[in-house]
This record gives structure tokens, sequence and C-alpha cells, in this order.
């Protein structure tokens, strides 16, 4: 009898101790894991934590220049009105291809605007110039919607410049070029911090500044240090 009390006893506290455990599991039901992506891959979210990052595309840059080759690219942004001939202004356009045009504003140190010059340039595109024989790659157009307005880069201009369209450490660049001596700016000694804006495709891309100095303060430039 004892025995049979004892097993009796044992069943009935098994009972109770699985009732236990399946209340406490409708109470505390188990968390899903959280699935991500649409194939429902628990894994995705932290393959997507680890990926390494992707480089930003570069924006364009500035330099300015008292020669016309690219080579000259360095941080100077002050140059001498006494020994200064034409102001080299050079806009890197990395990662552009295709047909554009370029538009650089020279404003005053008063604000005012001093001019502006537009550039149409084809990047990475063939383009036939009859005066040049076979196509070309990377020049520009000789053939532009207001001819006044654009510059011929496929003529050697009057200041012996070969092309408007070069490279500069491997990426495109176009050139502006400001004449300086014997002009409007010398004969007013119209010395200061003037302000750049460049414009692609008629939106602005960059601004920036150089600085002219009259005859008798140093220009202050940095030599050798290099972008």
């Amino acid at each position: 009898m004892r025995r049979i009390r004892l097993g009796g006893q044992i069943v009935a506290f098994s009972f109770l101790f699985l009732c236990g455990l399946q209340g406490a599991s409708a109470q505390f039901p188990r968390l899903p894991r959280k699935l991500d992506g649409e194939n429902g891959d628990p894994s995705s979210g932290v393959r997507d934590r680890v990926r390494p990052p992707q480089p930003r595309p570069r924006s364009p840059e500035i330099f300015y220049c008292e020669t016309p080759e690219t080579s000259c690219r360095t941080t100077q942004e002050s140059f001498s009105l006494g020994n200064l001939r034409d102001l080299y202004v050079f806009v890197v356009w990395p990662g552009v291809t295709g047909q554009h045009v370029q538009t650089t504003e020279f404003y005053l140190p008063d604000g005012s605007t001093y001019s502006s010059k537009k550039t149409q340039f084809i990047i990475g595109g063939v383009a036939v110039f009859p005066a040049m024989g076979p196509a070309h790659r990377n020049q520009v157009s000789l053939s532009p919607p207001a001819r006044h307005l654009m510059a011929d880069a496929n003529r050697i201009h009057t200041h012996g410049i070969p092309s408007l369209l070069m490279k500069s450490r491997g990426d495109s660049s176009v050139l502006t070029v400001l004449p300086v001596g014997g002009t409007y700016i010398t004969q007013r000694n119209l010395s200061g911090t003037w302000r750049v804006r460049v414009l692609l495709d008629d939106r602005l891309a960059l601004e920036s500044a150089f600085t002219l100095t009259s005859s008798s303060e140093p220009a202050k430039a940095e030599p050798g240090a290099g972008r």
C-alpha cells in the first residue's frame, strides 16, 4: 500500500510540474529571431553592418597657376599684379564624362561681376573636327552654340595654349584664362581678394577665391606645396 501511495504521489507531482512549465511557456512565449531582407535570412542584417564603406565620389577641384601647364598644381592663391601676365584657372572634373558646359565667373573684391567665361567640352566621347582630320577624344567642340561665349580648345591660342582640356593627375581638367597684365585690372590696380564661381551645365559646382596684391605688396605664395 505504501508503494502504491508513493507511486501515486510521484505521478501527481510530475503532472503538476509539467502543468507549471506549460503555464510559464504560455506567459513567456519564445521571441522569434528578427528576419532581415526579403529572403528571410536572419544573418543578412549582420552582413550589412559589417559591409565595408563604399568610397565617396570625389568633388571637383580648382587651382591657380601663372603658367598654362597642369604640372604647376599647387595651393598658391596669391599673386602680384606687377608680375602676373595671365592667371590660369584649372578646374578638375573627376568622374565626369560626356558633353558639358563649364561657366567660370569672376567677381571683383567689391563683389561686383568682372567677367564670365563659358567652355563647352567633351570627355570620353568622340567628335570629328575637320581642321584636325580624324576623330579625336577628349576635345572641346569646334561648333558650340553661342560661339562667342565658348572657348575653342582645338587650336593654338595666342599665348601658346594647345588645348583648354587637359589632364591633371589622371583627371580631366578645363583651363580658363584670365588676362591680367595690361588690362583694366592692372590699370585700375584692382588688388584684393577675388571670388570665383564655377558652374557645370548652369549648376553651381564649386566656389573659390584668389588674391591679387599690388606691386608694392609681396604675393603670399606657397612654392612646392602640392595638392
